[in-house]
């Protein structure tokens, strides 16, 4: 019996079943072994039998918050009237309730709205009364604040000065009075959770960046993003730059985060007001030079692995530059360099050295054999993977950096194969070769990747799989160039390698393919490869263009056998105009196409006929183009083209509109089965078959083939989209700026701005992104934070802890 670990539902069930007379057992069943009704139903019984036994020996633990059941919960909050938080978790709940009494002993102090904040929203927070930073006149019944040298105990009389709070502890300035700009540190957190100067009255209503300094206004500053501890890492060097590297392993710039330092003890019991090195915000230049020796090694380190041992460097050797990522040593100590360092981002996705394991969910089979950890970097990871086999468990203990891989399976396909990181921990997978690391499948093989961060290389599943298993991962989305001067397809690293997109190619027959909590450049299909369910949750999936807009080379050509029956069948009136304008060659090779492998000369001639339509007059004719789904922005740019010209940028766009599987860089794409998505922020264009999405954000056009099935639901999609039955969903403008960053790396990565709404076209009088979950939450991946249901649910529990008079401003600091 599943769940009857204490044996109570088989101990019942065997005590009744012999009870019953003998004469209705024999008859009882159809001679096998299989229980027959008679036998059902006692076996029934006996369960409830079990829930009851199993309820009178809870009594005594169902008495205390730290033992009861989760039933039990609203049962003791109502016995102390406690009003629970709708949008909290179990753990939430029980907490609110074990706290009550401490919260109300501590009713209306900061100290209880910094833990309130805390528990209720999991977010640090440090909360201001913003009518002490107001400028006004000092009266008699304000405390004198006097000069200490003026007292018989200077030391003692600023310790009191700093206690009530009447001067800034680093510019001295007395409160409500003129600001001493003298202190760099201390001038620098002006208009912050830590400012020290005094200012006007501001009558507003208390919104965002508004109404904050008016006596009953109480800041509550918020560091939504967290700040995740990178064990002993591998730095990138600086091409150019002896001695220089970034800490970020796949060589971008990325701002260091300060370490959370705040434990419960120190809110409930020894409550102070937070220090900014405290809280998991970006270390600027101005804290690290005040903050040094706290921040270091606990935040930043650097150190030296050699003999066998790693030491960390003095503070003097070596030169950190936290809003850049970047670190200068000696280059006599660059050998053997490593780091540790805090970055920050949203929620627990991706590869990330955070606890993967999620509580209620059964244990996943792991692959025999289960061979030894990989560790040490390098080519540890290849050589282990050469000698795999069909089955087995290969897990990376560490968060080094690993410049190889090896295909797995081949030729004759692999059965059950797992590649994983062990918890806590984020190995970053680098080849320096950009061939695609290759997965083949026999027919009911499986395949699971967890934990892993791969850059700058393409995953490619080839053969059968009867299931796939991308988990917690990060196949890293690359970065355009487009920005860069003089601009080019891709950025660059740090050490000058082109910053890739890593996606997964399906050319295998997947039955049943799942991503989850998972960070991914791209999920496409090509050639015969099929997914017959594609289910993808708490993720984002991106793309990147990967070519520019000039002539088309066969590396461009995302299926080039999918393009070529397209062309050569000839179904709509775009195809067959196309293999009208081939040359007699290329239509050789396009007519000869009967399906399976692509010959090198079949994609040399596309790539040929391509670039000569595209050098050609406007390819765009509306009875050319009836059967093609145009964007509307696209549409305009043809509408805005004078007659006559026709730039190559204008002809390829229009095509890849056309041909999106073959030509386009699409972050989601496949060719037929269903795909599911369930919290989700599609960055980019998706092409499907079918389609079953919920709370996602798709931030550019979606087309769905077969749109008489599926629905999308309390989700954004982009104007010109073509799907099935959207419900409770708004429209936004293909591209729009809903994130505060699209690139991967900045701690703000698919983070929602605080005005997202604002770009709303349509969806009613209530439409909203930021509340449009169907819990209240937001749209897109970071919906199981709930981070608008969490805001409401602080506001509740400070309307029952809050001084009389004040109102809380929420102030989002990251």
């Amino acid at each position: 019996m599943i769940g009857d670990l204490d044996r109570f539902e088989a101990a019942y069930a065997d005590r009744l079943w012999s009870l019953m007379p003998a004469v209705y057992r024999a008859d009882d069943g159809d001679g096998t072994d299989a229980p027959g009704p008679l036998q059902e139903l006692v076996t029934r019984v006996a369960r409830q039998a079990a829930v009851v036994r199993r309820s009178t020996e809870r009594l005594w633990q169902d008495q205390s918050i730290e033992t009861c059941d989760d039933w039990v919960v609203p049962y003791l909050a109502d016995l102390l009237a406690t009003n629970l938080v709708a949008g909290l978790d179990a753990r939430g709940h029980r907490l609110d309730v074990a706290k009550t009494i401490s919260y109300r002993r501590r009713k209306g102090t900061l100290g209880v709205l910094e833990e309130l904040a805390r528990d209720v929203t999991a977010w640090e927070a440090r909360v201001v009364e913003m009518f002490r930073r107001l400028g006004r006149t000092r009266h008699l019944l304000d405390p004198p604040i006097g000069r200490p040298a003026d007292t018989d105990d200077p030391p003692g009389h600023r310790a009191l000065q700093l206690a009530q709070g009447l001067v800034g502890p680093r510019t001295g300035t007395p409160l409500g009075g003129l600001a001493d700009l003298r202190h760099v540190y201390g001038a620098s957190r002006t208009g912050t959770a830590f400012d020290e100067f005094a200012h006007r009255l501001d009558v507003r209503g208390g919104l965002g960046a508004l109404g904050w300094y008016n006596i009953p206004r109480l800041g509550v500053f918020l560091w939504r993003l967290r700040s995740f501890p990178v064990g002993v890492g591998m730095p990138v060097p600086v091409a150019g730059c002896p001695g220089h590297f970034v800490f970020d392993p796949t060589g971008r710039e990325v701002p260091l985060f300060a370490r959370p330092a705040r434990t419960p003890d120190m809110l409930a019991r020894r409550w102070a007001p937070a220090e900014e090195w405290q809280v998991p915000t970006p270390i600027g230049r101005a804290l690290l030079d005040e903050a040094e020796d706290r921040l270091c090694p606990r935040s930043i380190d650097v150190l030296r692995f050699q003999g066998g041992f790693l030491d960390s460097l003095d503070l003097s050797a070596r030169t950190v530059y936290p809003e850049r990522g970047r670190f200068k040593v000696d280059p006599a100590l660059a050998p053997g360099a490593r780091v540790t360092y805090c970055y920050g981002f949203a929620a627990a996705i991706g590869a990330g050295p955070y606890d993967r394991r999620v509580l209620g969910s059964p244990a996943a089979a792991v692959p025999t054999p289960v061979l030894a950890d990989v560790t040490g970097g390098g080519g540890a990871l290849a050589a282990r993977l050469a000698t795999l086999g069909a089955s087995g468990t290969v897990t990376l203990a560490d968060s080094l950096t690993y410049d190889a891989v090896a295909d797995v399976g081949a030729p004759t396909g692999l059965t059950a194969v797992r590649v994983a990181a062990a918890n806590r921990i984020r190995p970053v997978l680098r080849p320096a070769a950009v061939q695609p690391w290759a997965f083949t499948g026999a027919a009911g093989s499986s395949l699971v990747l967890e934990g892993l961060l791969l850059s700058g290389r393409d995953v490619v599943l080839r053969g059968r799989f009867d299931r796939v298993v991308v988990d917690c991962c990060t196949l890293d989305p690359g970065a355009s160039g487009a920005d860069e001067t003089p601009p080019a397809v891709f950025a660059t690293a740090s050490d000058g390698r082109a910053l890739r997109p890593s996606r997964v190619w399906v050319e295998a027959t997947v039955r049943r393919m799942e991503v989850r909590r998972s960070i991914v450049g791209a999920v496409r299909t090509r050639g015969d490869g099929s997914i017959a369910h594609l289910s993808v949750s708490d993720s984002i999936l991106q793309s990147v263009r990967t070519s520019g807009y000039g002539a088309v080379s066969a590396e461009e050509l995302k299926d080039p056998g999918r393009l070529a029956a397209r062309i050569r069948d000839g179904h709509d009136p775009l195809s067959a105009w196309l293999h009208g304008q081939l040359a007699a060659a290329e239509t050789a090779e396009v007519d000869g196409y009967g399906g399976g492998p692509v010959p090198a000369s079949l994609g040399d001639a596309l790539a040929t006929g391509l670039t000569s339509v595209i050098a050609g007059p406007s390819v765009y004719d509306a009875t050319r183009f009836a059967l093609v789904a145009v964007p509307p922005p696209l549409l305009a740019l043809v509408a805005a083209t004078p007659t006559g010209a026709a730039p190559q940028r204008l002809n390829r766009l229009l095509l890849e509109a056309a041909y999106p599987l073959e030509l386009a860089d699409v972050a989601l794409g496949t060719s037929d089965g269903e795909v599911e998505l369930d919290r989700c922020t599609v960055l980019g264009q998706a092409y499907v078959h079918r389609l079953e999405a919920s709370e996602c954000i798709l931030d550019d056009v979606t087309v769905v083939e077969d749109v008489q099935r599926g629905c999308v639901r309390f989700s954004a999609w982009a104007t010109g989209s073509r799907l099935p039955r959207p419900y409770r969903s708004v429209e936004i403008d293909a591209g729009a700026a809903l994130f505060t960053s699209t690139s991967y790396g900045n701690p703000g990565y698919a983070q929602l701005r605080s005005d997202v709404d604002a770009f709303v076209r349509f969806g009613g009088p209530d439409a909203t992104i930021a509340e449009g979950g169907p819990r209240g939450s937001e749209m897109g991946a970071f919906a199981r934070e709930a981070g608008a249901v969490r805001r409401r649910g602080l506001g509740i529990k400070y309307g029952e802890y809050m001084p009389l008079g004040l109102a809380p401003v929420p102030i989002d600091v990251t």
